[in-house]
């Protein structure tokens, strides 16, 4: 609620979870890291997050197909080892994803909140459309995305294609571009090396010290290769530096969101916040309402603009219901843009400092 709220208000999503001891948990329960974020996610909701089947199987998705395709190419890297190959000969299909599922513990609580912001801007794409390059240009004009610009007709096609990557319908074992940030990437990189490393060790005998060096060479291979910068996610980023002053103009946030351009409108915003999009995207998916409404005040944005925007967040949070909305449009009314421009202040500093102050304040609070 927002008369709740302070600068200090509880964080939410992957910037809670980059710091693991910060997962909360029940009365009298200890916080092991068996016990972590996962479980809780999935079986206790909190009431502003109940259960969406619909994410759940985007994350799966997503989690799945970033596996599989980070297995096919380390096997194609391990290639240097041919007893490697020969060990794992009896299992020629991706066999990470299964094994991923039969111990989910292997996953961190950040891995497993980025995965489901990923699939949250998925929804809201597929939810949207996902209109061309030329529509935007005709649509929003010269004056604000200048369509006679190559550099920025080259942006929209890349934001467009990197779109296209993640609506793009498949299994949970369809392989698709790891285009995550490193720490994540790397993350899924060894989750992988020890689900093959496990498998390969019951057929090496003597060689188990030789394959674990294998297994790390084609690990720091595969990370040396990564690349992060072609996310979608990056892309609208990069677009909207191209954009220069253009980005800035009065009516652009509103023509990004009223022509449904989920990730533009994201870093947009993030760059009149100057904030990361990865973070403001984390809020408008996974983050509280309340932290939704101080970014749109900090913005400027109305009552009406605020209404809009709970109305095209719908696809990822059922449980904005039309008396929720019109609650929230009430709180929102009482919303200071000076409390707002301090929250987001707030926002701005490192991940770690906020989890864990936070976690602090909860702590003496009681």
């Amino acid at each position: 609620m927002l008369h709740r709220m302070s600068v200090f208000s509880s964080l939410a999503g992957s910037t809670m979870t980059d710091s693991w001891p910060m997962t909360r948990v029940m009365a009298g329960m200890s916080a092991v890291p068996v016990g972590h974020a996962i479980d809780l996610a999935f079986f206790f909701p909190t009431d502003e997050r109940p259960r969406h089947d619909a994410l759940i199987a985007e994350t799966r998705r997503h989690l799945g197909g970033c596996l599989t395709a980070i297995e096919m190419a380390l096997r194609v890297s391990l290639d240097h080892a041919p007893a490697i190959a020969t060990a794992l000969s009896p299992w020629p299909d991706p066999v990470c994803w299964r094994m991923l599922c039969d111990q989910p513990a292997m996953l961190s609580p950040a891995l497993l909140a980025h995965m489901q912001m990923r699939a949250g801007v998925t929804l809201m794409l597929r939810q949207f459309g996902q209109p061309g390059a030329d529509h935007i240009t005709e649509e929003e004009g010269e004056p604000l995305l200048r369509a006679d610009d190559p550099l920025i007709g080259n942006a929209v096609s890349a934001l467009t294609l990197a779109e296209g990557r993640w609506i793009a319908r498949g299994g949970e074992d369809q392989p698709m571009r790891p285009d995550l940030p490193a720490e994540h990437h790397a993350e899924l990189v060894w989750t992988a090396a020890a689900c093959l490393a496990s498998i390969a060790r019951r057929g090496a005998g003597e060689a188990g010290d030789a394959l674990l060096v294998a297994f790390e060479r084609s690990g720091w291979a595969l990370l040396a290769d990564h690349d992060e910068s072609v996310s979608p996610i990056a892309e609208a980023e990069r677009l909207v530096r191209g954009m220069g002053a253009a980005a800035d103009a009065p009516d652009l946030l509103g023509a990004a969101l009223d022509q449904r351009r989920f990730l533009l409108f994201a870093a947009l915003a993030a760059r009149r916040l100057r904030m990361r999009a990865m973070q403001v995207i984390d809020i408008l998916v996974m983050g509280p309402v309340a932290q939704i409404a101080t970014l749109c005040r900090a913005l400027g944005g109305a009552d009406a603009d605020y209404r809009h925007l709970l109305l095209s967040l719908r696809p990822i949070r059922p449980a904005l219901s039309d008396l929720a909305i019109v609650e929230a449009s009430a709180h929102y009314r009482d919303l200071p843009e000076m409390a707002a421009d301090a929250a987001v202040s707030a926002l701005r500093t490192p991940a770690p400092f906020r989890a864990k102050l936070d976690h602090l304040l909860q702590v003496t609070a009681r």
